[in-house]
């Protein structure tokens, strides 16, 4: 075989598989083709058309994929269209609305379409509402922005900047905010479209910056995001001044720590003095509240001493808690603790009510620390409840502590409110024949009470103990917690 029929050669498919594995001598290596004389052409030269055709056809992909973004969108604000127009039969009338929050019939079924969309495509009601809003915006107030992103000349990462950005802009600003930005949506990076839109809208916005800072500061919070491995994002929601002032102090504390010869990196670093702060602070805040008499009854925390509320840096440098804090920081934490686990015997790990999966380690750790705690016993297989303990238990609420205990979060679809913040609300109306049993009981965050009272779905529990959930437009979803 002269060197131009092996080049030839190599230009066309190599076997793949079984027939691969078994290759004759006449493939040669790539390498070994490198040191031929001159007479074979570089075989990079035969792979350029190649290479050329296949970011071709990821190209066409991704212009596909937006283009099915759009038809999304679109699917989308007509199916809300439709849903308004069926307000009659979604939208419930009974006595039993009475004793929860105010709602209008236009608020109940806005509530109703965001979940029936969060089912249906298997997201959180927040995600659902999130795409519900983007769409109208789109569709509605920004028609250029959406014809860019129909066509595949923008991306829907684009679109969703431009739409959550004309969010805080009146109706009649978002035209000339249409206009300006659609020639940018095709032309800039997703970062420096976000930079531009930005500007743009501080621009076209009649309100002050000062005002609509103090409108959104009213949205301040905090919020537990769980990741694996046993570990959490702790989010919070503040003035930029703040988060600022926060992340400068860390880096600041961090570098001083460095510098002083600790092993941990700087993230590490400020992590853990963050958590400390935090931590430290909060418990000391709770044991003086309890000793200053403002509570009426005595705990634990009362007798702790000054250094127990200082949280301890370990030698690989986590942060531990101390007894003290445990007791101050968690009332109510709910951990389940498969009995081998604890007497050490297993390695299976524990759940954390509100994150999920933590390892017998910590588990004990908490439980050592509980002024008090609830013996739960469960079926190994089906890991149902078969004994509950009431006697140190502080609530009276024998019930309720078993439903909450059963339930571990809301029972609607793809909800995942721990139980401890959730209504305890009878499956078949006291009102309409119901008991006050388990089996008629379930869990309900206060959003999904409410629209469960509100509109037209309906639950049933079915006999393995998962809920069934039938929506106004008749689908059906099934809820099992274990």
């Amino acid at each position: 075989m002269n060197s131009r029929e092996l080049c030839s050669m190599l230009r066309r498919p190599v076997p793949m598989g079984d027939e691969g594995a078994r290759l004759p001598d006449r493939y040669w290596m790539i390498r070994d083709v490198i040191e031929l004389d001159n007479e074979c052409e570089s075989p990079v030269a035969g792979y350029d058309e190649v290479l050329g055709s296949d970011f071709d056809e990821l190209s066409l992909a991704h212009e596909s994929a937006q283009r099915a973004q759009s038809n999304v969108i679109d699917s989308l604000q007509r199916a809300h269209s439709n849903y308004r127009r069926s307000r009659d039969a979604v939208v419930a009338h009974s006595s039993s609305r009475s004793h929860l929050d105010r709602i209008s019939d236009d608020d109940a079924m806005e509530r109703s379409f965001v979940s029936e969309v969060a089912a249906r495509m298997g997201i959180s009601d927040r995600a659902a509402e999130a795409m519900v809003r983007e769409a109208e915006t789109l569709v509605t107030d920004l028609p250029q922005t959406m014809d860019a992103l129909r066509l595949g000349f923008t991306s829907y990462l684009h679109a969703r900047t431009a739409a959550q950005q004309a969010w805080s802009l009146p109706q009649e600003a978002r035209a000339e905010f249409d206009e300006q930005i659609v020639g940018l949506a095709r032309t800039q990076s997703p970062t420096r479209f976000k930079q531009s839109v930005r500007k743009l809208r501080e621009r076209l916005h009649p309100e002050s910056i000062q005002k609509r800072k103090k409108t959104a500061f009213e949205n301040r919070q905090i919020e537990m995001v769980p990741d694996e491995d046993g570990m959490a994002w702790t989010n919070i929601y503040h003035s930029a001044d703040a988060a600022l002032a926060i992340a400068e102090e860390a880096r600041s504390h961090a570098l001083r720590v460095k510098k002083a010869g600790d092993d941990r990196t700087l993230r590490q670093i400020e992590a853990d003095s963050v958590t400390e702060t935090l931590v430290t602070g909060l418990a000391e805040r709770r044991a003086s509240k309890n000793t200053t008499g403002t509570c009426d009854h005595t705990t634990e925390t009362e007798t702790e001493t000054e250094s127990e509320t200082q949280a301890e840096i370990g030698p690989d440098g986590t942060v531990t808690l101390t007894r003290a804090q445990f007791a101050a920081l968690r009332p109510g934490v709910v951990v389940t603790v498969p009995i081998l686990s604890l007497l050490g015997h297993s390695s299976e790990p524990a759940d954390l009510a509100g994150y999920g999966p933590i390892d017998p380690e910590t588990a004990a750790t908490i439980i050592g620390s509980a002024a008090s705690f609830t013996r739960v016993l469960t079926d190994p297989i089906t890991g149902a409840h078969r004994i509950v303990d009431p006697h140190k238990y502080r609530l009276s609420d024998q019930l309720k502590r078993d439903i909450r205990l059963r339930d571990v979060t809301c029972g609607f679809v793809n909800c995942d409110a721990p139980a401890w913040r959730c209504d305890i609300d009878h499956i078949v109306a006291w009102e309409d024949g119901g008991t006050s049993t388990s089996d008629n009981l379930t869990c309900l965050c206060r959003k999904h009470h409410v629209l469960k009272h509100a509109t037209n779905w309906q639950v049933s529990r079915l006999s393995d103990g998962s809920l069934e959930w039938t929506s106004p437009s008749g689908a059906h979803y099934i809820v099992r917690r274990r």
